[in-house]
Formats: C-alpha cells, structure tokens, sequence
C-alpha cells in the first residue's frame, strides 16, 4: 500500500513538472514569437486607398519607379520584394514649402504605400490619442536597417537581434526643424517593456539622434515642424521633394 501510495506521488509530481515545463516552454516561444512571428500590437487604425490618395494629394509626392506611375505602380507595389535602398538610384526634385494634416488613417496610409520596397517597418500604424500623446506600432525590418541606415554601429549592440522585430510605443513627440523631441511613455519590443532606465533623458537623446536617420536619409527634406492638434490629427509643415524617380542601379 506504501509502495502504491509513493508510486502515485512519484506520478503526480512527474506529470506536475511536465506540466510546469509546458508552460516553460509556451511562454518562452511566446515571447520569441511577440518579437517578430506574432504581428505588431494592433491600434484600430484601418485605411482605405482613398486615405492614400489624400494624403498624396496633400503631401503633392509623385513617385515614378523605373518608369511607372499611377495605377501600374500600385499595381507593380503589390508583388514587389523589399531592397536595401543601395541596390537603386534616387533623384529627389521640385522641393517645395508644405503645411498640412494627416488623420491617422491617411499618415498609416502614406508611411505603408508610399515606398513599400524600401521601408523598413511593415504593418506600421500611428495614431494621435485625444490628449496629443502619439502611439506607433510596427514590426521593424532591423538586419535591413543595420545594412542600411546603421552599419556604423550595427555591431556596438550589445545583445543579438533578430533579423525582425516587434515595436511599440507611446508618448509625447515632435519634431523641429528636423530634431526629433520625445518624452516617452513606454517602448515595447515584442512583448518586453524596456527597462524604465531607458527611457530617462540621457538614452533619450541618443535614440532621438539615431532615429531621425529614418527621415533625414531624404537629401533636401526639411520637418520644420512636425505636431499634432485637437482634432487628433498630425500636423506638418515644412519642405517635401515633389517628385521622387527611382532607377535600379
């Protein structure tokens, strides 16, 4: 009866720690999957091509790769496999001074369709929340932006990275004749807070100098100012290339 009554403890604690190790497990590959299997946290913003079209016409961009413009670059956009930006030429011109608002829908719109070949950030969305606080989510392309925009300190990051990651965050931002200014509430990569250490102004500062990469990598384009306002909308101003011809190198 002893050896029975010890038979079934040693049973119960097997199948106890296989459970425990189950969970183990689910929640490690959880966690891996939120960096770059899972897709990015979801804001609720959903965008039409019409939010496209308007924030062309706001912004005045025309685009013209190898060629093609209007409804055969969409079309050609749909099948197109990303690049690094050095694999092509690009010709910027017929700058111009431009002020104009975005809703959320149309700022989603134009930072997903505008240059999917090149963008570094897919599934991207943005968002003006009533008290001005800005929310961005994405899932970064990050072996292509160490490549392409960070090969001079790729290899100073102190931990590996996967080739995908996925981002998130909150908090006060603008911009200023190109100086990027946040005051951020929280970063998330994949399902991971950054530390609050990280957030404090000093890594502040760095990570608002290498961030404005993203847009500055644009010889000629100026943000002078770059807010939002109490319709929940972005609110630009500054000086955009109107034209913009990419050729295969």
């Amino acid at each position: 009866m002893v050896g029975n009554i010890m038979n079934n403890t040693k049973g119960q604690i097997k199948y106890i720690l296989l459970a425990v190790s189950g969970l183990v497990i689910i929640g490690a590959f959880w966690v891996y999957a939120s960096f770059s299997l899972l897709g990015p946290k979801d804001l609720g913003v959903r965008y039409t091509h019409e939010d496209y079209i308007s924030a062309l016409e706001k912004t005045g961009i025309q685009v013209e790769y190898e060629g093609l413009t209007g409804e055969a670059l969409e079309e050609y956009k749909k099948h197109t496999e990303k690049k690094s930006i050095h694999d092509y030429n690009f010709e910027f011109s017929d700058y111009e001074r431009k002020q104009f608002t975005l809703t959320n829908e149309e700022a989603t719109a134009l930072l997903n369709e505008l240059a999917p070949g090149f963008w570094w950030f897919d599934n991207l969305q943005v968002k003006v929340l009533p008290d001005g606080t800005m929310e961005g989510s994405s899932t970064a392309d990050i072996k292509r932006l160490k490549t392409d925009l960070y090969a001079d300190v790729a290899d100073d990051v102190p931990i590996p990275l996967p080739d995908t990651l996925n981002i998130y965050s909150k908090g006060r931002i603008s911009i200023t004749n190109n100086q990027l200014n946040g005051d951020p509430e929280s970063f998330t990569l994949g399902a991971v807070p950054l530390p609050d250490k990280y957030l404090e102004e000093e890594s502040v500062n760095t990570m608002e100098e290498y961030f404005s990469r993203i847009y500055t990598v644009i010889p000629g384009f100026e943000i002078t100012s770059l807010t939002s306002n109490s319709e929940g909308e972005f609110v630009f101003d500054g000086i955009i290339p109107q034209k913009v011809s990419v050729t295969k190198k």
